[in-house]
């Protein structure tokens, strides 16, 4: 299953993370739509039930405390996707959780979307966003 899932989004993960590296580096401005397209391809992971650790065969490595304890992600919506001075891209996503218990509860949160170099992309969710 998993094989099949890389498969389909690996070419898109690909070109999103070339796209978004090459519009990185000093003084250059980063694409909001390209970092949108990466965080989806993280989420759909998340969606879809796999590891998070899986998304490094990608490039991808997130940052998400509700992944890392646990939390199933039942569905999201982006809300925005933006340039933030000084930063990365940040995409403010809606997310659609359930926990251990079975409780289910939605919460905003945004990403900011930093590519490290051509084949490598951090996605990490702020702290301090406030909805």
């Amino acid at each position: 299953m998993h094989g099949a899932i890389f498969r389909r989004l690996g070419p898109i993960a690909i070109l999103s993370l070339t796209l978004l590296a090459s519009s990185s580096g000093c003084g250059a401005r980063q694409d909001p739509v390209k970092a949108r397209a990466v965080v989806e391809i993280a989420l759909n992971s998340w969606k879809n039930a796999e590891d998070a650790a899986q998304l490094a065969n990608q490039g991808i490595e997130i940052t998400e405390p509700d992944w890392q304890d646990g939390h199933r992600l039942l569905d999201y919506s982006v809300k925005d996707a933006t340039l933030q001075p000084q930063q990365g891209p940040r995409v403010v996503v809606v997310l659609k959780l359930e926990d251990q218990r079975g409780m289910k509860f939605e919460i905003e949160v945004a990403y900011e979307v930093i590519a490290t170099d051509k084949t490598q992309v951090k996605i990490g969710r702020d702290a301090f966003h406030v909805p």
